[in-house]
């Protein structure tokens, strides 16, 4: 009965200049009752800011085995893509986190 997974997304800053950067954190969970496999979380770099870094979070949950990371480049805005090998069990999380400067 549950659709599967669940992501919660927050950013360290209330409020920031022109200049300062942001970091999201990306939470993801496992709410259904099977492994998840092919998971795959997209985000992209929010309007007015340029892509800093990403990365996945350490550890990962014990079933997922690796994570890789495509994004744009340093200075630049886009798309960003963090792809698992391995499934997510039933009740499992991890975060994947990204930082933006802001223009």
């Amino acid at each position: 009965t549950n659709s599967g997974l669940r992501l919660d997304k927050s950013v360290d800053k209330a409020a920031a200049l022109p200049g300062a950067t942001l970091t999201y954190t990306v939470t993801y969970t496992n709410d259904s009752s099977a492994p998840l496999s092919n998971l795959k979380v997209n985000d992209t770099t929010p309007a007015y800011t340029t892509f800093v870094n990403a990365a996945c979070g350490s550890p990962l949950p014990a079933s997922l085995t690796a994570c890789a990371v495509t994004a744009p480049a340093v200075g630049a805005s886009g798309a960003i893509q963090w792809a698992f090998t391995g499934t997510l069990s039933p009740s499992q999380s991890g975060t994947v986190t990204f930082s933006v400067k802001i223009q």
